[in-house]
């Protein structure tokens, strides 16, 4: 775990940095009704929900061939003659040109499904096309770098830079050197496209992305396993990525507020996606050494990295929930009363990625595995669960109808995969010390939410913070709960003394 702490911590302050950033766009620039429109706030995210969706259609599978295969092509060639970095960057082109002749045709009723609620989304309908480009090369170029254990870099870009460059059109927007929004949405959309460029090209100069036209002999023996994974995983990358995006789509086209209920339910989500930053971090640091254990069939080190990561997920999820929690009232008066929903969607969103990062890193688990059909299988199950919940609920509860239809998803795709990991692996991430971190979590929360409220919303949130967090961290370092926190503790302790 070491190199996973080490490269999992440099990630998190990239993370973190950037979500400050981001949490200065999101929850100050783009509500700011002076220069944006709630409706042009909720457009700019609804955009990129629907990018998102559509790059990951782009990549035909290439993310997880990369994840996959890289050890053998690494491992059985010299570097100048790996050709998976031609065939996945192929497949990507391929998807795009594919995603360009279709969508035009499935637009009319796009447009019929969101016209009524979302109007504004009609207008910019068109920068769809190269925001999914510009996102589908990227995730591509992300892939390889981490299966080149390259984590900061991409994190970096991904994470801080591009949150910095949004923050920098914002204010040019608000300065009024961009004079009007849909110059600036116009240029929204392309950063991912440049950062992409800038990863290529630095790749391309260190020769770790080599352009090679010739078949290896990898690719000879390998292709018909890669081409059935990267299918399968093509169509499990939609469910999963449609599974996670739907809420916005669904509220944009069904729920009566449109796209001001999107920009609500952006709002609460993006705090809540804080809880994510760890398992970011984690994953693009464990994913290459789950890939490794399995190709080598090391059970023990996937039963630790599965139970020491679902672990400190846990207790990292409860002391970012907790304090989410405790500010529920302050963000409301923060942002105003049009953003009222937003401490019952924490709640919900809240208990959704808690249960979702308490069960580890089960899905990387399964994806790398001889079993990765069984992650099609419950990512499909999951779709199907979180679009019928989502859709009705919608109709009847408006935004709040995604989070519970989510939480209720979330427990049947966990509890599922759950089993089969027990049942086929005898893997469970599962102990007292788990218990041990929830019970804590709870006791202090409930604990601090007793005080009672302070009149400055400032102080206030800053006052229950601090307490949470410092008595939950003093708890759980004191009762030596985590190994890899205390470990982390300790080297922060020794490089401050010095």
């Amino acid at each position: 775990m070491s190199s996973i702490r080490k490269q999992s911590i440099y990630s998190s302050l990239f993370i973190y940095a950037g979500f400050i950033i981001g949490a200065i766009n999101i929850l100050k620039l783009f509500p700011d009704t002076r220069y944006f429109r709630t409706e042009e706030f909720g457009l700019t995210r609804l955009l990129l929900d629907v990018a998102i969706l559509f790059s990951t259609t782009c990549t035909l599978g290439s993310l997880n061939i990369t994840f996959k295969f890289f050890p053998f092509y690494r491992s059985y060639l010299p570097e100048r003659k790996n050709d998976l970095p031609t065939i996945t960057l192929i497949l990507v082109l391929t998807g795009c040109i594919i995603f360009s002749i279709l969508v035009p045709m499935a637009q009319p009723f796009l447009l019929r499904k969101f016209g009524s609620r979302s109007p504004l989304f009609l207008d910019y309908f068109y920068l769809i096309y190269p925001f999914t480009i510009s996102l589908a090369f990227f995730n591509l170029m992300e892939a390889y770098a981490w299966s080149l254990q390259r984590t900061v870099l991409t994190n970096f870009l991904k994470e801080f830079l591009s949150r910095i460059i949004t923050t920098a059109l914002i204010l040019l927007f608000m300065w009024k050197i961009i004079p009007t929004f849909k110059i600036f949405v116009n240029i929204y959309v392309y950063i991912y496209g440049a950062l992409a460029l800038s990863l290529f090209l630095l790749m391309l100069k260190k020769g770790e992305f080599p352009i090679k036209f010739s078949k290896s002999s990898v690719t000879r023996r390998l292709s018909g396993k890669m081409f059935v994974f990267g299918f399968s995983f093509f169509l499990s990358s939609i469910l999963n990525i449609l599974a996670k995006t739907n809420d916005t789509i669904i509220i944009a086209s069904q729920s009566k507020g449109g796209l001001v209920d999107t920009a609500i339910f952006v709002i609460a989500t993006y705090l809540v996606t804080l809880m994510d930053v760890p398992q970011r971090s984690l994953i693009s640091a464990a994913t290459a050494q789950i890939s490794i254990a399995w190709k080598e069939r090391d059970m023990e080190k996937i039963g630790r990295l599965y139970s020491k990561t679902a672990l400190n997920l846990l207790i990292a999820a409860i002391a970012i929930l907790g304090t989410l929690l405790l500010n529920g009232k302050n963000i409301v008066h923060f942002l105003g009363p049009t953003y009222g929903p937003i401490p019952q969607l924490l709640v919900l969103l809240g208990l959704t990625r808690l249960i979702d990062l308490g069960t580890g890193l089960n899905a990387q688990i399964l994806v790398l595995s001889r079993y990765w059909k069984v992650d099609l299988i419950t990512n499909l199950l999951f779709v199907v669960a979180s679009i019928i919940f989502n859709y009705f609920l919608t109709i009847r509860m408006g935004v709040m109808g995604p989070a519970w239809g989510g939480l209720m998803a979330i427990i049947i795709f966990n509890t599922l995969r759950f089993i089969f990991l027990w049942s086929f692996f005898r893997l469970q991430p599962f102990s007292s010390k788990n218990l041990k971190a929830f019970l804590l979590g709870i006791v202090i929360f409930l604990f601090i939410n007793l005080i009672p409220q302070i009149g400055n919303l400032f102080i206030d949130g800053a006052i229950r913070s601090f307490l949470f967090l410092g008595m939950y961290t003093t708890a759980i370092l004191r009762l030596h709960v985590s190994e890899d926190i205390n470990q982390v503790f300790l080297s922060i302790r020794s490089r401050v003394r010095l």
